[in-house]
């Protein structure tokens, strides 16, 4: 088991991930610099913030629900990346990301159809992610497409058998892994739209192992955009509810990956993944050493175990008149215990 106080072990040791980027020719980094430049001196905007979330989330619902009543045929490639390519600018000039983290992790309403929250939570994850590591803006958009409509194929598949509320049989497995094959069937017809999105759409399943479906791909057989797609689902699934299971906090949902599941995914992405979103990501409740609680509201990206917090609760769980903000770089005897659950800071 991974303790993460101690850190996480073989962390350093690998290599960088930016490195990794570059020899990859994805980044532009004049071009991304610039950009986080305007993002420090961006102004926090929640509301504007919610507002982006809910215009994402109504588009991927309008485009799903037509594959799901058998309308694909009214899809239409060149308005669908023209849309893509309006809210990267939007994100990119206008949103704090960390306003759009704060709303990833805020919201957890997944009891009927839970594929459309997910679809756009993953975007805007493995997108933030992709930002920090210097995309160039091609990739950020085929990414940022691959990654929203990476489900799309299950629409195709009866909304009974995946949301389906216990443990599907063998038959209905079989017909869930049919969906990866169905989204990219359903991109390569689709005209302006890169290949390279059908290609990660199809491939999202696949895990670095060759543990993954439908072609038991291995390592770097997987296209690259499909490796950190396919962790950042993974992530994003088991720290939300789905009808057959709670929600696992940040924190346990890192700690299951680490421990039962490492080496399905690519060891460049997991550092991204802790270094960018964090074990305890923005907007997460946490409990630190002090016996307070509060809010994550930055990640720090060098000491990621050591974020921003507001401190609401007093440690006999009494809230503050007047919350604080601890620094946790800054205070190096007190540290993050463990996350807390948004439910059990709603009866405090």
């Amino acid at each position: 088991m991974v303790d993460f106080h101690k850190g996480f072990e073989g962390f350093d040791k690998l290599s960088s991930e930016k490195k990794k980027a570059k020899e990859e020719g994805l980044i532009l980094s004049k071009e991304s610099e610039a950009g986080k430049e305007k993002d420090i001196k961006l102004e926090s905007s929640p509301r504007k913030a919610e507002a982006f979330y809910e215009d994402i989330l109504k588009f991927v619902k309008q485009v799903l629900d037509k594959v799901a009543s058998g309308r694909e045929n009214e899809l239409r490639g060149e308005e669908i990346h023209s849309w893509i390519v309006k809210k990267c600018d939007y994100f990119l000039e206008f949103i704090k990301p960390d306003d759009v983290m704060n709303i990833v992790f805020g919201h957890d309403e997944y009891e009927k159809s839970y594929i459309y929250n997910h679809s756009v939570n993953v975007c805007i994850i493995a997108t933030h992610i992709a930002y920090k590591l210097d995309y160039s803006r091609e990739n950020l958009e085929n990414l940022a497409l691959a990654s929203l409509f990476h489900d799309i194929g299950m629409m195709k598949i009866p909304e009974h058998i995946w949301n389906k509320g216990g443990k599907l049989n063998s038959s209905e497995v079989a017909e869930v892994r049919k969906h990866p094959a169905y989204g990219e069937e359903i991109f390569r017809k689709l005209t302006g739209i890169d290949e390279v999105v059908s290609l990660v759409i199809g491939q999202h399943q696949e895990r670095s192992d060759g543990t993954g479906y439908p072609n038991h791909l291995k390592g770097s057989d997987i296209h690259y955009m499909a490796r950190l797609v396919s962790l950042v689902l993974r992530y994003e699934a088991l720290t939300h509810t789905r009808r057959w299971r709670v929600r696992f906090s940040p924190d346990k949902a890192i700690q299951e990956i680490l421990d039962n599941e490492g080496d399905s995914y690519d060891p460049e992405f997991m550092k991204a993944l802790l270094r960018y979103v964090s074990i305890f990501p923005v907007g997460s409740w946490v409990k630190i050493s002090t016996g307070e609680i509060g809010t994550v509201i930055k990640v720090n990206e060098n000491t990621p175990m050591r974020p921003v917090i507001n401190i609401v609760f007093n440690r006999e769980k009494k809230r503050f008149r007047e919350p604080h903000i601890l620094d946790l770089s800054k205070q190096l005897l007190i540290y993050v215990e463990h996350c807390i659950d948004p439910e059990e800071v709603k009866i405090l």
